[in-house]
């Protein structure tokens, strides 16, 4: 083979290299370009639902007969219960009801077992260790001590408050 051969024959594989490189770096940005819009685009299909959480939170944080914690966490007593109240390591068996600001139920249970209080979200343990047994409280949970951005169910999304009607049945 003579020399001029060798030398086209390198030429077109490194020019067939740098146009797949080309290529592939060209396909890269494009994909990565894609997935920041994308990304963009999922956080304000969410923008509105926190606003409208906030608004509500800042309308119903003094609703009548509620209380205010440091944390946020807002509760109302309606029956005070006479048993004992849990600490982070009871085990907590409850009736309740959890709901978003638009009313749709996201989960409720009667006489459930729900484990032990400290492997539950922020707002629920702190307004569980408020309650004395026997006790019924409404506690409106702002999405900071709720699930905040990620939640385990798909029922509720990013950025939700969480109103919770509680009985709690016993502690131990």
């Amino acid at each position: 083979m003579c020399i001029f051969t060798q030398n086209f024959q390198s030429s077109i594989l490194f020019f067939q290299t740098k146009t797949n490189m080309k290529r592939t770096a060209l396909f890269s940005l494009i994909l990565f370009l894609v997935t920041i819009i994308y990304s963009s685009c999922r956080e304000d299909v969410y923008a509105d639902w926190k606003l409208q959480n906030e608004q509500w939170y800042q309308k119903h944080k003094n609703d009548s007969g509620f209380v205010q914690t440091s944390s946020g966490l807002c509760y109302k007593v309606i029956h005070q219960g006479y048993q004992r109240k849990p600490n982070s390591s009871s085990y907590i068996i409850a009736t309740y009801k959890g709901k978003l600001i638009d009313g749709s139920t996201f989960d409720s249970g009667t006489e459930a077992y729900l484990g032990k209080v400290s492997g539950l979200v922020p707002g629920f343990q702190e307004g569980l260790k408020k309650m004395n047994g026997g006790g019924y409280y409404i506690f409106y949970i702002p999405s900071k001590i709720g699930y905040d951005t990620v939640s385990t169910n798909a029922a509720i999304p990013p950025h939700s408050n969480l109103i919770f009607e509680v009985e709690l049945i016993d502690s131990y």
